[in-house]
């Protein structure tokens, strides 16, 4: 084996060692940031985050029990009122309620479901 050989007789002169610590040191402050020069304010950081969250209506229909004044509906909302066939019903709470509507004149039709 030859002295040219990679791992074989690595010897760093005093010009080659005086190039590398110079490097070394000099290598910290090229990377350090200048904050003397910067505008003011330029130290702190604000932000605004904001959230819109879009909630669609949700009337559901659990349970159809007829009574002697019309229909009773069991309902799942979201909403405090619906319009159903021009009349406004209000709800105490949004959620599960119960919602009692008057039968229909005779010959007229409802169907459930749709």
């Amino acid at each position: 084996m030859s002295g040219k050989e990679i791992g074989a007789n690595c010897r760093v002169g005093r010009r080659e060692a005086r190039g590398i610590l110079l490097a070394l040191m000099l290598a910290p402050l090229s990377c350090a940031a200048e904050t003397a020069i910067a505008a003011p304010g330029a130290n702190s950081a604000s932000a605004h985050l904001s959230f819109r969250i879009v909630i669609p209506p949700v009337f559901r229909v659990l349970q159809i029990t007829p009574v002697k004044e019309g229909y009773q509906y069991l309902v799942w909302t979201n909403m405090p009122s619906i319009l159903l066939n021009g009349i406004e019903y209000r709800f105490n709470r949004v959620g599960e309620t119960t919602l009692t509507i008057p039968a229909p004149p005779a010959g007229i039709f409802i169907v459930h479901g749709l």
